[in-house]
């Protein structure tokens, strides 16, 4: 009776285990990633490898960020000269005895008046 039991919860067991394993589809929305293989950590080479490959995801980050950051700031230039651009219609409309617009209650305080 007693090895029915072990047998029994040994079966449990593995299909518990290989439920838990089993690879997953990503939910919708999400990209899915290829399984990275297994890395050899027991020889200086594969360690000497992982390195390498963690090293090369870091730079292709700090590339990414730097491309934002450069668009980032791009994008405060361009925003920067539309002020400048605002300011000089609303003056030369001032100038011209022509009333300007408020802007919308909602831009008031982005605008910055």
């Amino acid at each position: 009776m007693t090895g029915a039991l072990s047998i029994l919860v040994g079966g449990v067991s593995a299909v518990a285990v290989a439920w838990i394993s089993r690879p997953r589809l990503a939910k919708q929305g999400e990209e899915v990633e290829a399984a990275e293989p297994r890395q050899d950590l027991t020889t200086i080479a594969g360690i000497a490898a992982v390195v390498a490959q963690q090293g090369e995801k870091v730079r292709e980050q700090d590339s990414r960020i730097s491309e934002l950051e450069a668009g980032r700031a791009h994008d405060g230039r361009v925003i920067a000269a539309l002020r400048r651009y605002v300011l000089a219609l609303r003056s030369a409309l001032q100038e011209a005895g022509a009333e300007t617009p408020e802007p919308v209650s909602d831009d008031v305080h982005l605008i910055g008046r």
